[in-house]
């Protein structure tokens, strides 16, 4: 009997229908060809993202769905059934819910495929953020269901829509400069979470307690027959509210780093290569490169005998050490290592085996030298000339005239002065161009 009604209920319904369309905007929204798909948390928040636009979707699917008593003009008569009417919306509730939940959650199915074939790497809690985005969006298939009852009118669907999406970008700008839990009320938010983390149990508990009280609340909406009812239902999203804020972490990130994600994979010969755990598939592509680059960096003192990934977070660096040449690797659509040069072998030698920095993000005139200097410097290691418009032209020039002076000098002297930037470019100087050319 109850497998029969909640049949009806999908052919009467156009809730299959909006969660098959569900399905396909979350995919589109997901697709990103230059993103590698071998990493779990990486797809999954990307996925998990799409919700700031996913969920006012839902909203307005659940309003359309809200007026299908008023617009058939059969309120009076369901009104009239001896049923409770909890037990009689609960059906089309169940299924609306469903077929959004089950939309979102098959908008990533292509997308897990392809990480389950690519990644070696599975980390614990990957499915956290998909089942909290396939409960918010079944929330708000049913709050939206309760406000169509509630205002059974063709342009409450669009209305609400916009409604949700402006709460949600009202919300990202208003606490935008600054953490603040609030911001965990948001569908999508999930803190400064990246591949390399895992998401706080206090965010997933505060965001279940959250997203099941408004489900609350626009179920017992869609069930109400009386103004008091109605009034009553909001109870569950003010609760559910407070006790959200009192679970989620007062200060500090929503999320924690993982340790087995982050964890060394190094190859068993000398000189020693390493990567991540999540990207040990691409260690076989940057062994030999990264091993000619440290030959050529050997002619230099205390020259570095190892690369090793050691991947930023948040827009920070990891400390350089001085026997190490730190690599942060960037993995295209199809699995191969971008390497921010023509080779990975040349973007090792930049700067003589350094990280770019010693300047403001927004300092052009300032990045200029330094670019010049670091590019001189790798050029001078690979033993060849910088090709016509290999560099924008202020630096093609500067590289030029660097690489000139540079060897013109005795060999010791020479060997001399890229050993100097290497340990200036370490300490993040701004000064590289002077300390290569002598200036």
């Amino acid at each position: 009997m109850t497998g029969r009604l909640f049949l009806t209920e999908l052919r009467r319904t156009g809730a299959l229908w909006f969660g098959i369309a569900l399905a396909g905007t979350a995919a589109w929204l997901t697709a990103d060809p230059e993103r590698w798909d071998g990493a779990w948390m990486a797809t999954v928040l990307a996925h998990h993202a799409g919700l700031d636009l996913l969920w006012p979707l839902a909203l307005a699917a659940g309003a359309w769905q809200g007026r299908r008593d008023r617009a058939a003009g059969i309120v009076d008569l369901l009104a009239g059934t001896a049923r409770p009417g909890w037990s009689r919306v609960a059906p089309q509730a169940t299924v609306v819910a469903g077929c959004l939940a089950g939309g979102y959650v098959g908008g990533l199915l292509d997308g897990l495929g392809r990480a389950l074939l690519a990644a070696t790497y599975h980390p614990p809690g990957w499915y956290g953020p998909l089942l909290l985005g396939a409960l918010s969006i079944a929330a708000a298939g049913l709050l939206g269901l309760g406000v169509g009852r509630l205002l059974p009118s063709r342009l409450t669907a669009p209305l609400l829509a916009l409604a949700g999406l402006a709460a949600i970008v009202v919300v990202a700008i208003g606490w935008a400069d600054s953490y603040r839990p609030v911001l965990l009320l948001g569908p999508a938010y999930l803190g400064d979470a990246d591949q390399y983390s895992m998401i706080d149990g206090r965010v997933v508990a505060g965001k279940l307690v959250w997203f099941t009280a408004i489900a609350g609340t626009g179920f017992a909406l869609y069930a109400a027959g009386t103004r008091r009812s109605r009034l009553l239902a909001t109870i569950p999203t003010a609760v559910g509210l407070v006790a959200a804020l009192a679970l989620f972490p007062p200060t500090g990130p929503a999320v924690r780093p993982d340790p087995e994600a982050t964890a060394l994979v190094c190859t068993d010969e000398a000189p020693r290569v390493c990567v991540t755990r999540l990207h040990e598939p691409a260690l076989a592509q940057i062994v030999d490169p990264a091993r000619r680059a440290l030959a050529l960096l050997s002619r230099l003192p205390d020259a570095p005998t190892q690369v090793v990934e050691e991947p930023s977070r948040h827009g920070t660096r990891v400390e350089q050490r001085r026997d190490s040449v730190h690599l942060e690797l960037v993995i295209h659509g199809d699995g191969t290592v971008i390497s921010g040069q023509e080779s990975i072998e040349a973007s090792i030698l930049d700067g003589a085996g350094t990280w770019a920095c010693g300047a403001a993000a927004a300092d052009v005139a300032g990045w200029e030298p330094i670019q010049a200097a670091r590019a001189a410097a790798s050029l001078w290691l690979q033993g060849r000339d910088a090709r016509p418009d290999e560099f924008w032209p202020p630096v093609q020039q500067m590289v030029a005239d660097a690489l000139a002076r540079l060897r013109a000098l005795p060999p010791d002297e020479q060997v001399a002065r890229v050993a100097a930037l290497r340990a200036a470019a370490l300490d993040c100087r701004p000064d590289l161009y002077d300390v290569l050319t002598g200036s």
